[in-house]
C-alpha cells in the first residue's frame, strides 16, 4: 500500500500524507515508547538522551535488521584470520555470524542495553565497549577490518562517523545502509539517507570502493527493502 501511494502521489502530497496519516498509523502500531519526533530532537539532544532513546528501541525490538543474504556478504568480504570492528554491533548478530573468520572481534554501540544481549551472547569472549562510532576510543590503525551494518544512518555527523571508520582500519572497511529517501515519520530512528549508490560512495570519499545495491529481508526481519553494501580495500591495488 505505501509503495502504491508512494507511486501514485507527487512528492509533497506523499510528504503530506506522510506527516498526517503515516505518524498517527506509526503511533497506534509502536506506542509511547518510540521516539516518534527523534528527526527533530536528536540534532539537540544529548548524550544521555541519545543513550535513553537507543535503550528503549533495544527493549522494545526483537527482530534483526540483517537477513541471511547480508551475513553472506559480509563473510565474503572478510579475510580469514583478521581482526574485526563491529561500530554499531548492537546484540552481536553480526560479530556471531563473522567469529569463525575472525582472529579478535571487538564491538562498539551507544546503548548499554544492546551491549547487555551482547554479552549474554559471548560472555567474556570478546571487548564490547559503549561508545558514539563519531568517537570511536582506539589507536590508528587498530583493525585489520572494520564492518558496520544498519548503523551510518542513525549518526548525527555523519563526516566525523565515516572519518572515524577509516582512521581505526588497516586492511578493509565494509558498510551496509538501506537505501532510503527522506520522510519525516518512519518506523525507525534515521537522520542519514542514501537514495542511490554514489550518495554512499561520496559520503565514504575512498578511491576503488565498490558500492553494490541488492534487495533483502523477509518475514523474518525487521527491515526489507534495498540496501546498499559498500566494500574498500584500503591498501590499494
Amino acid at each position: 500500500m505505501k509503495s502504491h501511494i508512494k507511486r501514485v502521489l507527487p512528492r509533497f502530497l506523499h510528504h503530506f500524507y506522510n506527516r498526517i496519516v503515516s505518524r498517527r498509523k506509526i503511533a497506534d502500531r509502536l506506542g509511547s515508547w518510540f521516539e516518534l519526533d527523534w528527526k527533530k530532537k536528536a540534532e539537540n539532544a544529548d548524550t544521555s538522551t541519545w543513550v535513553d532513546v537507543y535503550d528503549r528501541y533495544w527493549e522494545h525490538w526483537s527482530k534483526q535488521d540483517l537477513s541471511e543474504k547480508d551475513l553472506e556478504k559480509f563473510l565474503q568480504s572478510i579475510t580469514k584470520g583478521s581482526s574485526v570492528l563491529d561500530a554499531g554491533c548492537g546484540d552481536g548478530y553480526l560479530l556471531d555470524s563473522l567469529s569463525n573468520k575472525c582472529s579478535m572481534m571487538t564491538g562498539v554501540d551507544i546503548s548499554s542495553a544492546a551491549l547487555q544481549k551482547a554479552r549474554k551472547r559471548f560472555g567474556d569472549n570478546i571487548l564490547l565497549i559503549q561508545s558514539f562510532i563519531e568517537n570511536l576510543p582506539f589507536a590508528d590503525n587498530s583493525f585489520d577490518t572494520v564492518v558496520s551494518a544498519h548503523t551510518l544512518e542513525h549518526v548525527k555527523d555523519i563526516d566525523k562517523a565515516v572519518s572515524e571508520l577509516k582512521r581505526v582500519a588497516v586492511k578493509s572497511l565494509v558498510i551496509l545502509v538501506p537505501r532510503q529517501e527522506y520522510l519525516p515519520y518512519t518506523e525507525d530512528y534515521h537522520l542519514q539517507f542514501f537514495p542511490t549508490e554514489q550518495d554512499l560512495l561520496d559520503k565514504v570519499g575512498i578511491k576503488g570502493a565498490r558500492c553494490e545495491r541488492y534487495v533483502t529481508g523477509n518475514e523474518k526481519t525487521n527491515y526489507q527493502g534495498d540496501v546498499l553494501l559498500l566494500a574498500v580495500s584500503l591498501l590499494g591495488d
